[in-house]
């Protein structure tokens, strides 16, 4: 089990999204519509920021709450980004890339959620107390 989430790949995947969408963002073209950039700069940071603080959540039920947060930001970055192929601020292949990479984070998401749906554990291991070390810790499932 990951002790960290910068453990799993998803994590890695999911910096490479915003680092992708940021480069976007810092274009010149982006000034000239400054809702848009805000909606996506924000939109973008909430997919890592969910992660982790769902990461931190004592059980599985917390944990998919955030994961389910993160999987629609990175959907609305997708259609942000949509938006902002329309105005003609990124190209058809920019939009191709960063859609392909939301995506394939919904996916991962998606995937993790259903896991966690299966295990349902209510102490993940993270917060030990007195009263949870008492117990034998929980083995993973099988997914």
């Amino acid at each position: 089990m990951a002790r960290r989430l910068e453990e799993l790949p998803i994590y890695a995947r999911a910096v490479a999204f915003e680092r992708a969408v940021i480069a976007l963002l810092d274009r010149p073209a982006f000034g000239r519509n400054r809702h848009l950039h805000d909606q996506i700069s924000h939109a973008i940071d909430s997919v890592l920021a969910n992660m982790q603080e769902g990461f931190e959540q004592p059980t599985d039920r917390a944990l998919e709450k955030y994961l389910f947060n993160a999987k629609g930001s990175a959907a609305e970055v997708c259609r942000r980004l949509e938006s902002a192929h329309r105005r003609r601020y990124i190209t058809d292949a920019e939009l191709r890339e960063c859609r392909a990479q939301g995506e394939e984070i919904g996916r991962m998401l998606g995937g993790w959620i259903r896991y966690l749906a299966g295990c349902d554990w209510k102490d993940r291991g993270r917060h030990h107390s007195v009263l949870r070390m008492k117990g034998p810790s929980p083995e993973p499932c099988d997914p």
